[in-house]
């Protein structure tokens, strides 16, 4: 859906979720140093911050275009950047797809669940989604746990999630539907 305007920002009462830009090239390279931390992601630890910059070009340019909607999640008292969240538009035009992730410094308290609710609200009402969905690497218990509490149901598992070094990932599936977010 085009029209999003780029200088969008969602407030939760902890979090300033606001949209990506090149100033989070250094906060992200700093999550892909943690050993482990992209295991559960499509996408590996970058080699060099350039492919960072890449990527958040692109990342800006799919906002323009409508397809995807990439946020940086941010401590609204100390504007520190504590993860990243995005709705990418799914080949079903009403059906949006939800991915999140914490830098490690900041797991355990609650920020992809608070953040996940704005997103979730974002989709719903200016997107328009019929259905949001996201998966996770079925080991991945952190990401199940907030899956779950933001009322997704689970509807399978995958074996063939991502790959992930050519080799499949299996991912547990959710989806959450208008009616099912508003009566939480």
């Amino acid at each position: 859906m085009k029209g999003i305007p780029f200088d969008t920002k969602l407030e939760t009462s902890r979090l300033y979720i606001e949209t990506t830009s090149l100033e989070d090239i250094e906060f992200v390279w700093s999550a892909t140093r943690y050993e482990g931390f992209s295991d559960g992601l499509t996408w590996g630890p970058p080699t060099d911050k350039e492919i960072l910059a890449t990527n958040i070009k692109n990342n800006i340019n799919a906002w323009k275009d409508g397809t995807a909607y990439v946020f940086t999640i941010k401590l609204s008292q100390a504007n520190t950047s504590v993860g990243r969240i995005v709705l990418r538009q799914t080949n079903i035009p009403a059906i949006w797809s939800l991915g999140f992730w914490i830098h490690p410094d900041h797991w355990n308290k609650g920020y992809a669940t608070e953040a996940g609710i704005a997103v979730l609200k974002f989709g719903f009402i200016e997107l328009k989604a019929s259905k949001i969905t996201t998966a996770h690497a079925i080991w991945n218990l952190s990401s199940k746990k907030v899956i779950e509490k933001l009322g997704f149901n689970f509807i399978r598992e995958n074996p063939n999630g991502f790959l992930k070094h050519g080799l499949p990932v299996a991912e547990h599936e959710y989806s959450i539907d208008y009616v099912d977010f508003l009566t939480q």
